[in-house]
């Protein structure tokens, strides 16, 4: 890549940049917003793909990775960057929660409060991931903690003491280009075909990354149950991500609606899939933002929610009626028969894609262009 040698040179550190992962489009989208100001932007990692990297107005660097599992790997990537930032000093240095800065840090997941939703315990001493955020976050050394939703300040205002004045909540974006109505309206018939799905039948699916225990996919299928006894033969239920598929497989099997599911892994064209729903359901017992809520809604897409996903913070003032304790399955059985039976998906769907508009890529690209203006400065 060309650049200015004279330009400030702005590092962005992430230990692994990949399009798939909502942390490394925060990433490209913050290379993007550092570019538009004026920066030379180089993204330290340990694995990456440089076109991508490219494609941000950025330099991937690639790091030496420490080849064994446990706490030390990450405080070893800590220690890289410092080294490379005082070969090269950097006037921004933007960390995604794994070293340490005087400027930004970006914060993806809580994992202690995972820990306690997800499990009901704490983490052990010395988790690998937990140890290097209690470093960062308990050393205080950054002007800033950048996270995703209000859930994840309040938790870190909390548990670490930090000052509100510090944290400012940034929620991710979606691109608009491929998350729209027309796309997931185009494609929708095709898929369903695909799919399998029949006119006349509702299709209610939870699409992720991976991590079913998390997204409590377990939830889900207990309310497949649920809402295949209200409503026998009228709905099929679709779970997309990457994970291991066979425990929810059983326990769908051993409720007698195995044939009502349709299991698939993740896929490029996913806005194919959102059009396809009739309802789309987060559940998760945890979810720090989850910008797959977000896409569906731009899709057209009704969601429920659960009041644990950091999205729903969005649905709180015009439709909390879509927000749920994600082990209320009641409740959630409840929602969705009311939902297919009374509701106008379609207006439904209209309605939360006008809301998400401010958050697409763009929008949230300039305020983080605004954000770190006021950093620098």
């Amino acid at each position: 890549m060309t650049e200015d040698p004279q330009a400030p040179l702005a590092v962005i550190a992430i230990r692994q940049v990949e399009k798939s992962t909502g942390a490394s489009r925060n990433a490209f989208e913050q290379a993007a917003a550092l570019k538009a100001l004026g920066y030379r932007v180089v993204i330290l990692a340990e694995r990456g793909r440089r076109e991508l990297a490219e494609t941000a107005g950025a330099e991937l660097v690639r790091l030496k990775r420490w080849p064994f599992k446990g706490p030390f790997r990450r405080f070893w990537f800590n220690r890289r960057v410092q080294a490379w930032c005082r070969r090269h000093p950097p006037a921004m240095l933007v960390s995604h929660g794994d070293v340490e800065t005087p400027d930004v840090v970006y914060m993806h997941n809580c994992v202690h409060l995972a820990s306690q939703r997800i499990h009901g315990r704490d983490l052990p001493a010395g988790h690998e991931v937990a140890a290097i955020h209690d470093h960062v976050l308990e050393g205080g050394k950054f002007r800033r903690v950048a996270v995703n939703s209000r859930m994840m300040a309040e938790d870190f205002h909390d548990r670490y003491g930090i000052d509100e004045s510090r944290i400012e909540i940034s929620y991710p974006g979606y691109d608009p280009d491929i998350f729209n109505l027309e796309r997931a309206a185009t494609g929708r018939e095709a898929r369903r075909r695909e799919l399998g799905i029949e006119d006349d039948t509702r299709l209610i699916g939870l699409i992720t990354s991976g991590n079913f225990t998390k997204r409590n996919v377990a939830g889900f299928v207990e309310m497949a149950a649920g809402l295949e006894q209200r409503l026998p033969g009228q709905c099929r239920f679709l779970v997309v991500g990457k994970d291991d598929f066979a425990p929810y497989q059983r326990q769908a099997e051993q409720a007698g609606i195995a044939e009502r599911f349709i299991w698939r892994t993740t896929v490029s064209d996913v806005e194919t899939l959102y059009g396809a729903l009739d309802v789309f359901v987060l559940p998760a017992h945890i979810e720090e933002f989850g910008r797959v809520s977000l896409e569906a809604m731009a899709c057209g897409t009704p969601v429920l929610l659960s009041s644990t996903t950091g999205a729903a913070e969005l649905l709180e003032a015009d439709h909390a009626d879509l927000m749920l304790e994600s082990r209320d399955t009641d409740g959630w059985v409840d929602r969705l028969e009311r939902l297919l039976i009374e509701s106008d998906l379609e207006t439904l769907g209209l309605r939360l894609s006008e809301l998400v508009s401010d958050y697409s890529y763009r929008r949230q690209t300039e305020k983080l262009r605004v954000s770190f203006e006021r950093l620098g400065n």
